[in-house]
């Protein structure tokens, strides 16, 4: 190997390191001077059958204990958010979104790497049938996670909505149909306020 290559994969992976140092996660409350930010990627990364107004998820930050809406920061500098919920033993993540200016960074990855690591976690995803629903599903197989065998319906997050397919996704390869139905049921009660089963 020529020496400038070693130099080379010397600071690449001196970079990395301060990469993964640096990253952090902060809880925000509704008096967040942050706020702005999460809602304009909010807004744009998420479609809107697939999100909550943004006036009632404002009203759900700290008055739902289950729900934690996460700054995403490298270097003090906000670079996207991670919505999550804690649902007895399962982390279930509603939205997570990076900034269009720092995708393509590795901090999907990252962030992945961070709650796969301490987390049975479950999140929902659009079937792979268009392209971008196709590379989301590619991410994530990437992370650690692979698509539960089983049909779902995601609630709509308003009443006027039809519920409509999506897969779920899990870190845990083999999961029973009954353990299924019980973190089914528990992302119906508590995050949609749903008493609706599959």
């Amino acid at each position: 190997m020529k020496p400038w290559s070693l130099t080379g994969a010397f600071f690449m992976a001196l970079s990395l390191f301060f990469l993964l140092l640096l990253m952090e996660y902060l809880s925000i409350t509704n008096s967040a001077d942050d706020l702005h930010f999460v809602q304009e990627l909010y807004l744009s990364a998420f479609p809107q059958k697939e999100r909550r107004d943004w006036e009632v998820l404002t009203g759900m930050i700290g008055a739902v204990p289950e729900m934690q809406l996460r700054l995403i920061l490298e270097e003090e500098k906000p670079i996207g958010f991670i919505t999550t919920w804690e649902l007895g033993d399962w982390c279930f993540i509603e939205h997570f979104a990076i900034s269009p200016e720092h995708r393509g960074k590795k901090y999907g990855k990252r962030v992945m790497r961070d709650f796969l690591g301490h987390n049975k976690v479950v999140l929902e995803v659009e079937p792979p049938l268009a392209e971008d629903a196709a590379r989301r599903v590619k991410f994530y197989e990437r992370a650690g996670l692979v698509c539960l065998p089983f049909s779902y319906l995601q609630p709509p997050y308003r009443q006027e909505d039809a519920p409509y397919r999506m897969v779920l996704m899990s870190n845990l390869a083999e999961v029973s149909e009954t353990a299924y139905q019980e973190i089914v049921n528990l992302i119906f009660e508590k995050v949609y306020d749903s008493t609706r089963r599959i």
